[in-house]
C-alpha cells in the first residue's frame, strides 16, 4: 500500500500554520535533534551575529538565545513567528523564506538550522543562497533527517518511501556544488517509541509531513494493522530516526 507524503511547501504554509500551537506536543524527535545539533555551536560567540533558518516555535533558538547577543530568529509560516518571539523575547524574529534569495546588504557570522534543510526541493540553490549570506569566515551548522530514517514505514508502504530523504553522501554533493567545504559532519540513529501507530502518524503528521494525495479508510486501517503487527516491542510500536549535523565554510 504506497503511501507518498511531501513536506508543505509555502503554498500551504497557512494550514501548518494552524497546528502551530500543538507542534511541540509532538516534535519530541526534533527536540532531541535540535539539543544534539546545539552542542556544535561554537561558544566564543562575542560579536557573532546568528541567523537562524526554520525557527519554527524555538526548538534551537533555546540553545542560542543566551549564547548569541545578536540573533535572528526566522521562519516561513508567521504563526510559528509569533510563538517562537513568545517564548524568546529577547531575539530578533522575521518572516523568511529559507529556500529563497536573500537581498540582505548586511552579512551573517553563523547561519543555523534544525529540522529544516531534508525539506529542500532544490537543496543546491538553497545552500547557494545561503552561502551569500556568509560573512568571509562565516560558518553553516545545520542538522536534517537524512536516509535510512524510518525504514519502518518504508517496508509497511510496500517499498516506496513516503519521504524522499537523501543520504549523507548525496547532501556531501549538494553542499561541494554550492562552493560549501565540509568541516565536520557526522550522523546519530535512534529508535523512538510510540503508544500506537495512529499516535506515529499523528507525530509526524504534526510535525510538518503531510500525505500529498487522499487514502481511503480502509487503506489507513490496514497500514495502522500492519505497523502494529510489524513493529511493536513491549515499549510500543517503533520509528527509527537518522540525524545529520554538519559544519560548512565557503570553499577557499
Amino acid at each position: 500500500m504506497p503511501l507518498t507524503m511531501t513536506r508543505r511547501n509555502a503554498n500551504a504554509a497557512a494550514s501548518f500554520g494552524k497546528k502551530a500551537s500543538s507542534y511541540e506536543q509532538h516534535a519530541f524527535v526534533q527536540t532531541h535533534a535540535a539539543e544534539w545539533l546545539a552542542q556544535w555551536m561554537p561558544t566564543d560567540t562575542e560579536d557573532t551575529r546568528c541567523l537562524e533558518f526554520g525557527a519554527g516555535t524555538g526548538l534551537l533558538t533555546r540553545h542560542l538565545v543566551d549564547q548569541f547577543e545578536h540573533l535572528e530568529c526566522s521562519d516561513i509560516e508567521p504563526e510559528m513567528v509569533e510563538i517562537c518571539k513568545a517564548n524568546h523575547p529577547a531575539a530578533t524574529h522575521s518572516v523568511r523564506d529559507a529556500w529563497a534569495a536573500h537581498p540582505d546588504t548586511e552579512q551573517w557570522d553563523l547561519i543555523a538550522a534544525s529540522s529544516v534543510l531534508q525539506w529542500a526541493k532544490e537543496p543546491h540553490l538553497a545552500m547557494k543562497n545561503w552561502r551569500q549570506l556568509l560573512k568571509r569566515d562565516g560558518r553553516i551548522i545545520a542538522g536534517f533527517f537524512i536516509q535510512p530514517s524510518l525504514p519502518e514505514m518504508f517496508e509497511v508502504t510496500g517499498g516506496e518511501s513516503p519521504l524522499i530523504w537523501r543520504d549523507a553522501e548525496a547532501w556531501q554533493a549538494v553542499f561541494e556544488s554550492a562552493d560549501l567545504e565540509v568541516v565536520r559532519m557526522g550522523s546519530d540513529t535512534r529508535r523512538y517509541h510510540y503508544p500506537s501507530a495512529l499516535d506515529f502518524w499523528k507525530s509526524i503528521h504534526s510535525t510538518g509531513t503531510a500525505v500529498s494525495r487522499k487514502i481511503s479508510p480502509s487503506q489507513m486501517m490496514r497500514f495502522f494493522r500492519d505497523y502494529e503487527l510489524q513493529f511493536r516491542d513491549a515499549k510500543g510500536v517503533y520509528a527509527t530516526w537518522t540525524f545529520c549535523r554538519v559544519e560548512l565554510k565557503a570553499s577557499s
